[in-house]
């Protein structure tokens, strides 16, 4: 079964989306910028049948949690959880949970712990190599693993704003340039690494090279990338198998 996340709201068309449930796609993870943007998004997908996923935020500092309840207010089929605040938060709203790679689960007693705390399905760790991912398979239920087989892993996420260093004075207003100017930049290696904001305009820096992995178990999800040629004919080469 694929699950496809997108970041941009241009992809929540409902055009675009009946395009990807005929190849075979069943959920869509939303990761946007704004709550405007998430209930569009909802009724969009929801005029196709699939199920709406959240992408929760992969920070909470105190004083953050409302915008959990926000989101639970969408009513969302799923929730993505990157943090074990967020994974109690929607399982005692009886709201399915699928814990994300962030919780860094890459062996057997971890895995069931993420279900006895109420994980619907728990993504895997992405430290581990092709052997040890078939080989922790045989020690748990492979239908509650969900996989993720391309993407950009973050490296990390800061306060700082590189949109606001690098193209604005120290007391010029920013107004959210960084939801559409696009950023990379250059470490001492040459590698170019790509930023992005949350919704709380914090940046996430992504690795230079995509993360691609054979796929291993039935969930199957796919973080879109604009960067990736030919990902559309991959997408539907995964969704015949």
């Amino acid at each position: 079964m694929l699950h496809v996340l997108f970041r941009k709201s241009a992809y929540f068309g409902e055009e675009s989306l009946l395009k990807w449930t005929e190849i075979g796609c069943r959920s869509f993870y939303a990761e946007l910028l704004c709550m405007e943007d998430y209930k569009r998004a909802a009724a969009a997908i929801r005029s196709t049948a699939a199920a709406f996923v959240v992408a929760l935020p992969r920070i909470l500092k105190p004083g953050e949690s409302k915008i959990l309840q926000k989101i639970a207010d969408l009513q969302p089929d799923a929730v993505l959880a990157r943090n074990l605040e967020e994974l109690v938060f929607f399982r005692d709203r009886h709201v399915p949970v699928i814990t994300d790679f962030s919780l860094n689960v890459i062996n057997d007693l971890a895995f069931h712990q993420m279900l006895d705390w109420g994980a619907e399905r728990v993504t895997l760790g992405l430290d581990m190599n092709e052997k040890q991912m078939r080989n922790l398979l045989q020690h748990v239920p492979p239908e509650r693993v969900e996989q993720v087989i391309v993407g950009r892993v973050p490296l990390f996420t800061m306060k700082h704003c590189l949109w606001k260093t690098q193209f604005l004075k120290p007391d010029e207003p920013c107004n959210k340039m960084c939801r559409n100017q696009p950023l990379q930049i250059e470490d001492r290696y040459r590698a170019v690494h790509t930023v992005r904001s949350d919704i709380f305009c914090r940046n996430i820096v992504e690795r230079s090279e995509p993360l691609e992995s054979p796929p291993l178990v039935s969930h199957l999800r796919i973080e879109w990338d604009d960067r990736l040629p030919n990902l559309e004919s991959k997408i539907r080469m995964w969704a015949k198998e």
